[in-house]
């Protein structure tokens, strides 16, 4: 079920958790983080990837506990849920602000970080 983050989970960042819950190959937006004791999800870290979600996902086995997830038709949609959630969210994993494709001309929804 999506929650507020608009993503889905919380499933544990395993190969089985991640292949339990990933079905197909797409563009998504992930959060990686851990349970409070209230059952609360903290975020940690937001990602994407451009077309394969489940598989930059397996990159983080080890890095944390849980995770949370969406997926997306296009890159660009990836990027800004991506921007939402930075800003949204600042989560101690993420020092700097996403990056957009090499070569695009996205723009964050919320910042102006890439206006010339």
């Amino acid at each position: 079920m999506a929650g507020k983050m608009g993503l889905l989970g919380p499933y544990r960042l395993s190969f089985e958790g991640i292949d339990g819950a990933v079905a197909r190959r797409s563009a998504g937006v992930y959060a990686l983080g851990r349970m409070d004791r209230l059952g609360n999800f903290q975020v940690r870290h937001i990602g994407r990837s451009d077309s394969d979600v489940a598989s930059k996902l397996r990159e983080c086995i080890g890095s944390d506990a849980m995770f949370k997830f969406t997926f997306f038709g296009t890159a660009q949609a990836a990027f800004e849920k991506e921007c939402e959630l930075f800003h949204d969210f600042s989560p101690p994993g993420n020092r700097i602000h996403p990056g957009r494709c090499k070569g695009t001309r996205w723009e964050c929804p919320r910042c102006r970080i890439f206006s010339v």
